[in-house]
């Protein structure tokens, strides 16, 4: 107890060459995440397209088996593909918050020598209310303007995502309010200013979106015809099917500029927080 990161740093779980103790090195677990969730999920948003998303290859892995068992055509196996597009969790992702948690990782480790399991569980919280932060700026405009109430509900499913963002978000405020700030402050300079102005601009760029976007109708049990709102549009909208649901059904609508304005919304987000947890030693 009197020196936890240090006993973590010692801790040898060394099995047949590779190391469990995934804390005791923050290089060696910079440039694993660095070749793992960023360059390959790179690799792939480049090449299946902008829009494109992990489930789409999760399924269609999935049901490999299924068209070497000649149960489904290969055509069928494709369409599987197809229909994902633009469906699920966005390679972008990956990429945004590896780089994040990379590049706040160097920082600390650089600048103030912060090193492996201390520098890594500073680096993780922060990540952690990044995501967390985007997540419910996210859930609360669904919200709002486009009246998918069932986002923010206490019952399950949904429940699971909320609990799951406060999850993340935790450790972060964790590390803040216990942070020593008569020797530490956040970083706020022209960068953090800048990435600020930025996400304000593109947050409200989304909100009252100027351009014309097509409008997704879907009927809800329940309730009647739904109708997306030219407020805050999306590419991907989830809508419950029945008033009584507390989970949504994907839809996906084909709109570069609309997820061109949610990625630089989350790049300029995550760039605000990668520049103020930047920590700074006081003078």
């Amino acid at each position: 107890m009197r020196d936890p990161f240090g006993t973590l740093d010692a801790l040898d779980l060394n099995v047949h060459g590779f190391q469990f103790n995934l804390l005791r090195d923050d290089g060696k677990l910079r440039n694993a995440i660095f070749e793992i969730f960023c360059i390959p999920p790179l690799i792939l948003w480049v090449l299946l397209g902008a829009d494109s998303t992990a489930d789409q290859v999760a399924y269609f892995l999935m049901n490999t088996p299924r068209v070497l068992l000649g149960q489904i055509t290969i055509g069928q196996w494709i369409d599987i593909y197809n229909q994902y597009y633009g469906l699920g969790t966005h390679w972008s992702a990956a990429v945004i918050y590896s780089l994040l948690l990379i590049g706040i990782s160097k920082h600390l480790h650089d600048k103030l020598q912060i090193k492996n399991s201390l520098n890594l569980c500073l680096t993780t919280g922060f990540v952690g209310l990044t995501i967390a932060t985007f997540e419910f700026f996210w859930m609360g405009s669904y919200y709002v303007f486009q009246q998918q109430h069932w986002i923010l509900c206490l019952q399950f499913p949904q429940l699971r995502i909320i609990l799951q963002n406060i999850l993340f978000l935790t450790p972060g405020v964790v590390i803040l309010s216990g942070l020593n700030w008569r020797d530490y402050r956040l970083n706020v300079d022209k960068l953090t200013v800048v990435a600020t102005c930025a996400t304000i601009g593109f947050v409200g760029l989304w909100w009252y979106y100027p351009f014309q976007t097509e409008t997704l109708t879907v009927p809800i049990e329940g309730y009647g015809v739904w109708q997306s709102s030219p407020n805050f549009p999306q590419t991907m909208y989830t809508i419950q099917p029945t008033i009584h649901d507390a989970f949504g059904v994907m839809y996906h609508v084909e709109d570069p500029g609309v997820h061109l304005t949610n990625n630089l919304a989350k790049i300029f987000m995550t760039l605000m927080f990668y520049s103020l947890f930047k920590l700074k030693e006081r003078m």
